[in-house]
C-alpha cells in the first residue's frame, strides 16, 4: 500500500494509523520506510495515530487533538517533555513504560460530539478546570517562552479575557454532572 502511494512521488503522505494491529517487528519496519520516505525524497509525512511512543520517535512537530479540536500543537520533544495543556499532561501520564508500576486513566468519559459539553470540551474531564472552562471556548495561544508553540487553555489566558471570578476552580459537583451526560 505504501508503494502504491508513493508512486507519483507525492510531496505529502498522509498515514492513518500505519502501524495499528501490527507486531513490533513488522511496526519498526514501516516507521523506517515512513523515515527513509523523509529523508531521501523530501516527503512530509502527515500521521495520524494514537501511539505516543511512535509519535515521540518518528514526528518533528506534534498536534494533539480532543473531542475534534487542537488543544496543544508544538515541537514533539517540547509538548512531550513540558505539556501545556491539561489534557497532553493526562495523556501523557496514561502510558505504559517499563517503569510503569500502575496504570493511571483520565476520569470520566469522552464528550458526546453530537451535543459537545459548552465551553472547553475537555472540562468535565479537567483536574484544573476553572469556573470560564465550563462556559467559554478556550482562546488559542502562542506560548510566549517557546517557538511556535500553541495551545487552548483558559490557564494560559488570555487574562483580560476571563470574566471576572472565572479563575476560580470549578466545583467538582459540576464536573460529576457533565460525567454523566
Amino acid at each position: 500500500m505504501i508503494a502504491l502511494a508513493l508512486v507519483l512521488r507525492p510531496k505529502l503522505l498522509i498515514a492513518d494509523e500505519p502501524t495499528t494491529s501490527l507486531d513490533v517487528i513488522v511496526e519498526a519496519q514501516i516507521l523506517a520506510i515512513l523515515a527513509d520516505l523523509r529523508k531521501n525524497f523530501g516527503t512530509a509525512l502527515l500521521l495520524i495515530t494514537h501511539n505516543l511512543g511512535i509519535v515521540a520517535e518518528a514526528c518533528d512537530r506534534v498536534a494533539v487533538m480532543y473531542a475534534g479540536k487542537i488543544v496543544e500543537e508544538g515541537a514533539a520533544r517540547d509538548v512531550f517533555v513540558d505539556p501545556a495543556h491539561p489534557y497532553t499532561r493526562e495523556l501523557l501520564r496514561s502510558t505504559i513504560s517499563l517503569d510503569t508500576l500502575a496504570l493511571h486513566s483520565i476520569p470520566g468519559a469522552p464528550p458526546n460530539l453530537i451535543d459537545p459539553p459548552p465551553g472547553c470540551r475537555f472540562h468535565p474531564r479537567c483536574a484544573d478546570a476553572m469556573v470560564v472552562c465550563a462556559s467559554r471556548r478556550p482562546v488559542e495561544l502562542e506560548l510566549e517562552h517557546t517557538t511556535a508553540r500553541r495551545v487552548s487553555c483558559w490557564l494560559h489566558g488570555p487574562e483580560e479575557e476571563i470574566p471576572e471570578g472565572g479563575t476560580s476552580e470549578l466545583e467538582r459537583e459540576e464536573i460529576a454532572v457533565a460525567e454523566e451526560a
